[in-house]
C-alpha cells in the first residue's frame, strides 16, 4: 500500500526560521550575561578556597551589604564595611590629632599599611586599636578596613589593656590619654574606685602599680574642661603632668566650669607657651591669676658678731618682728647667774626709760 505524504514548503520554511531566529537570540542573551559577569578576560574566577571554620551562630549571619561576618575567624585579616565598625568605647586613646588622621588618609585609599586589631560581638567587629586609621577611613572614602581578628577579650580591663599594649608598641601613651582614660574606666562602671584602678591598671612607661596619689593626680587634670585639655595637648611643654596639674587648680573640684575659668585657663596655657614658663613659674602664675597673695618671705636678721676674749656669738634683731636674739659662748658654768643678771638688769633698765 503507498503511503503519499503531501508537504506544506511555506509552512515549513516558516517554522525552521523562527527557531533559528530563537536560537541566535538565546546565544545573543547568553553573551550579554557573559560580559556582565566579566568585563575584561583578565576577570578570573577565584580558585575554591576551603569553607572557613564558622564563629558561634549568634554572630555568624550576614551583616548589612551582604557581608558576612562567618568569614572573620580568629587570626583572618577581613576588609570590613565601616558601617560594621564599633570603635574601642574604652581604648587608651582619647585625644586623636587632625594631623595624624590626615596623615594617613591619604596614604590609605591606597593600601593600608597594618591591620587594625578586632573581635566580633553581637553582629559587630569591635576595634581592640585602630582608632585613628578608622577615622581616617571615614574620612578618605574607602569604605572599609582591614581587620587581623582575635579572641574576644574576658573583660573590660583586659580589652583597655590589650589596647594599651598595642597602642605602645607605636608610641608612648601620652599623660593626658592617660589621665582621661582613667576617667572614662570610672565613668563606664568597668572599675568601681580609684583603689580599684591602682590594683588594675599600671602606670604609663611601664609595669608598675600607680599609687593612690598618682590617681588622685591623673583624675584631677581629667576633670579640666576638653578645650582646655585639647589646648594643653597640642604641645610638649603643657602636657607635663606638673603643668598639667598646675593648671588644673583653676577648675574647683565637683563644680561646672564657668566660661570665665576657661578662658582664663586657656589664656594660661598659651602664656606658658610663648614664654616657655618651668612648674614653679607656672604655679606663681596660676596663683597670681586666682588673686591668691604669694607667701611672705622670711624676713632676714640684722646680724651683729660678738668677740670680746673667750666670748663669742652673735646678736639678731628682726626689725618687723621686734625681736632681739642673743646667743654667747664661751661662758663658764660659775659665770652664768652674774650674766643673767647683768642681761636681766639691762633689759629692765632699758624698758623703763622707754615707758617715761
Amino acid at each position: 500500500m503507498a503511503i503519499r505524504i503531501k508537504l506544506d514548503a511555506k509552512s515549513a520554511l516558516a517554522k525552521h526560521t523562527s527557531t533559528a531566529l530563537a536560537a541566535t537570540q538565546d546565544r545573543f542573551a547568553q553573551a550579554a550575561r557573559i560580559v556582565e559577569q566579566k568585563p575584561t578576560v583578565f576577570t578570573q574566577e577565584p580558585p575554591a578556597e576551603p569553607a572557613p571554620k564558622t564563629i558561634p551562630s549568634a554572630t555568624a549571619s550576614a551583616g548589612p551589604a551582604g557581608f558576612d561576618l562567618s568569614r572573620c575567624v580568629i587570626g583572618s585579616v577581613v576588609a570590613v564595611p565601616l558601617h560594621l565598625i564599633d570603635p574601642n568605647p574604652i581604648g587608651p586613646r582619647v585625644i586623636y590629632k587632625v594631623e595624624d588622621i590626615d596623615k594617613i588618609a591619604r596614604t590609605l585609599p591606597a593600601s593600608q599599611d597594618d591591620a587594625a586589631h578586632g573581635f566580633v560581638r553581637e553582629g559587630r567587629v569591635v576595634l581592640i586599636d585602630g582608632g585613628t586609621r578608622y577615622r581616617a577611613a571615614k574620612i578618605s572614602g574607602v569604605g572599609q578596613l582591614d581587620v587581623k581578628f582575635e579572641q574576644a577579650p574576658e573583660s573590660e580591663v583586659e580589652l583597655y589593656l590589650r589596647a594599651r599594649s598595642y597602642n605602645e608598641q607605636r608610641s608612648q601613651t601620652s599623660v593626658i590619654d592617660h589621665a582621661l582614660s582613667l576617667q572614662r574606666l570610672l565613668d563606664s562602671g568597668v572599675v568601681n574606685s580609684a583603689r580599684e584602678l591602682c590594683e588594675k591598671i599600671p602606670d604609663i612607661g611601664g609595669s608598675a602599680q600607680m599609687s593612690e596619689s598618682q590617681v588622685s593626680y591623673y583624675l584631677r587634670v581629667a576633670r579640666m574642661p576638653r578645650q582646655v585639655i585639647e589646648r594643653m595637648s597640642s604641645s610638649a611643654a603643657t602636657s607635663q603632668l606638673s603643668i598639667l596639674y598646675a593648671v588644673s587648680e583653676i577648675f574647683p573640684k565637683n563644680e561646672a566650669a564657668t566660661a570665665e575659668q576657661i578662658e582664663l585657663g586657656l589664656q594660661i596655657v598659651d602664656e606658658i607657651k610663648t614664654r616657655e614658663l618651668t612648674h614653679k613659674q607656672t604655679v606663681a602664675l596660676v596663683k597670681s591669676r586666682l588673686g591668691e597673695e604669694p607667701k611672705q618671705r622670711r624676713e632676714r636678721s640684722l646680724q651683729q658678731q660678738i668677740a670680746y676674749g673667750p666670748y663669742k656669738g652673735q646678736i639678731k634683731c628682726f626689725g618687723k618682728r621686734g625681736q632681739v636674739d642673743l646667743s654667747l659662748r664661751g661662758v663658764k658654768e660659775e659665770d652664768m647667774p652674774a650674766l643673767q643678771g647683768e642681761i636681766d638688769a639691762l633689759v629692765k633698765r632699758f624698758v623703763q626709760e622707754r615707758s617715761g
